[in-house]
């Protein structure tokens, strides 16, 4: 992946309200896990995106809209295992599956990422190594209940009768486990001035 620089237009366009400036928008949808076939939750999150992208668009602003497949994780190792697949073979089939759900759609996004291209393994890797240089990445222990279907650790407090609501009847794993974890309390103060 590569940074992107926007050229922003000195002049807003007609439709503009004087006072208002042109902006370089970034419009993602979340990258869903590749282990089934897209589902109308899927495809609602893509539109309402798209719809958000466009007006940037209709208004003069300079839009960049990512979207994409999450393509790593127990819960597609286990669906590929399930159905005696390799991973890669798997979550390509399902990635053209949400690939052509864009198509069908219209959408107006600038780039499709899956997790395993080239590109964006080697922008992980140095957003990584930027974070890391600066201290925002440490390593400590973490125990709790893993849903595998949300893949997501559960509160007792998300527990229905001991059993995830997203879930019933799947069994929650306790697992104690070393993770990394992002520093952002060292950039709260700037994010809430600069949200609010």
């Amino acid at each position: 992946m590569t940074l992107i620089k926007v050229a922003v237009p000195a002049q807003p366009p007609s439709n503009h309200h004087p006072a208002i400036k042109n902006m370089a928008r970034y419009f993602t949808t979340t990258l869903p896990y590749v282990n089934a076939d897209p589902h109308i939750g899927h495809a609602l999150e893509i539109i309402q995106t798209d719809v958000l992208a466009r007006a940037a668009r209709s208004c003069g602003d300079e839009v960049f809209f990512n979207s994409g497949t999450d393509e790593h994780g127990q819960k597609i190792l286990r669906a590929a295992q399930s159905a005696g697949q390799e991973v890669r073979e798997y979550v390509t089939h399902y990635t053209k599956r949400f690939d052509a759900l864009f198509t069908a759609l219209g959408i107006s996004s600038h780039a499709f990422i899956r997790t395993t291209n080239p590109g964006h393994i080697s922008a992980a890797q140095e957003m990584w190594r930027r974070c890391d240089k600066v201290g925002d990445i440490y390593k400590k222990s973490y125990s709790g209940f893993y849903c595998v279907g949300c893949e997501t650790y559960k509160m007792e407090k998300d527990l229905i009768n001991g059993e995830c609501s997203d879930h019933p009847g799947a069994q929650l794993e306790e697992i104690t486990e070393e993770n990394y974890f992002f520093r952002l309390s060292k950039y709260e103060k700037s994010l809430y001035e600069y949200l609010k």
